[in-house]
């Protein structure tokens, strides 16, 4: 009865192991092909001016005891359409309302840089 008992353990045991390295792999893979895909994205050089920013202040995922911060710019487009773009900190904080510059972008609205003119 023993033996049965540590058969079944060690095959539950090795199931067990196969499962969590096959999610590990699905987890890395998925974040490649996310890389990948963000490499393969248009990238944009347009002229633009700040018109507006904000906050947003939420609970982090990983820690919802602690408050997270996203910075948001709203750029408008010398054709006239506006866009709000989720920014690191430090080009919030650098942004001003009215400054002009080139927006750098990839996709739809992922933010590389602004540089001020």
């Amino acid at each position: 009865m023993n033996e049965a008992i540590r058969l079944a353990l060690t095959m539950l045991g090795g199931g067990m192991l196969a499962i969590l390295l096959l999610m590990l792999v699905a987890k890395l893979t998925a974040g490649v092909h996310t890389e990948e895909k963000q490499g393969r994205e248009p990238v944009y050089n347009i002229q633009a001016t700040v018109k507006g920013k904000r906050t947003l202040v939420e609970g982090d995922p990983d820690h919802p005891e602690l408050p997270r911060t996203r910075y948001f710019v709203t750029f408008q487009k010398q054709d006239g359409l506006r866009v709000e773009m989720e920014v690191p900190g430090e080009d919030y904080g650098l942004a001003a309302e009215g400054d002009e510059g080139i927006l750098v972008y990839a996709g739809a609205s992922r933010f590389i840089v602004f540089k001020r003119l």
